[in-house]
């Protein structure tokens, strides 16, 4: 049931592309037509070049398992799903671009520039709003505070970004969107 109310929530912001649209919905009709034409309208935003509507479903370990937010810098609402490889049992971070057929599947943390083999640990899964200022918390494998971070190390965010992190101890970072590309900032 989840991954229905997600792919009818991803439809819905692939549909409609324009956070100033909106859907209500009182009901679902589950006839055969009405299936058909839910999946022949999702088909482009889950199918190839990664193969998501055979090779991956929506992530049943995670709560959320979506956020939304404004990640990339046009003001139309972004999504972010975490989803598993079926037969390989790993968790990755699939993002659409809202008003846009953009489409990116991170796998593991070399997609964002640090080392990590998969998304299966993640415990926390929120956005962070803009204008945040964040930083590397790890210098020399040493976690530090704030007050010990050099002002040149620190930014602030330009638009909202997904933090992710282990329940319990453990560590996280912040993806955040910039030139083209997502990057990973290290908080533990």
């Amino acid at each position: 049931m989840r991954e229905f109310i997600g792919l009818l929530l991803l439809l819905s912001i692939a549909a409609c592309g324009d956070s100033t649209q909106t859907t209500s919905a009182t009901s679902v009709d589950t006839t055969s037509n009405v299936r058909n034409t839910i999946k022949q309208l999702i088909a482009p935003a889950v199918s190839n070049p990664y193969g998501f509507d055979t090779t991956y479903e929506i992530s049943k370990e995670h709560t959320p398992f979506m956020v939304t937010g404004l990640f990339n810098s046009d003001d139309i609402l972004d999504t972010a799903i975490l989803i598993r490889h079926k037969s390989t049992g790993k968790d990755a971070l699939f993002i659409k671009h809202g008003g846009k057929d953009e489409f990116l599947l991170l796998k593991n943390g070399k997609d964002v520039g640090f080392d990590f083999p998969d998304f299966n640990w993640i415990g926390q899964f929120e956005i962070i709003k803009k204008k945040t200022n964040i930083w590397n918390n790890v210098i020399d494998g040493e976690i530090v505070g704030e007050d010990q971070i050099p002002e040149n190390k620190k930014m602030t965010l330009k638009n909202e970004a997904i933090f992710i992190h282990q329940d319990e101890g453990g560590g996280g970072g912040i993806i955040y969107y910039k030139n083209g590309k997502y990057i990973w900032v290290q908080q533990d």
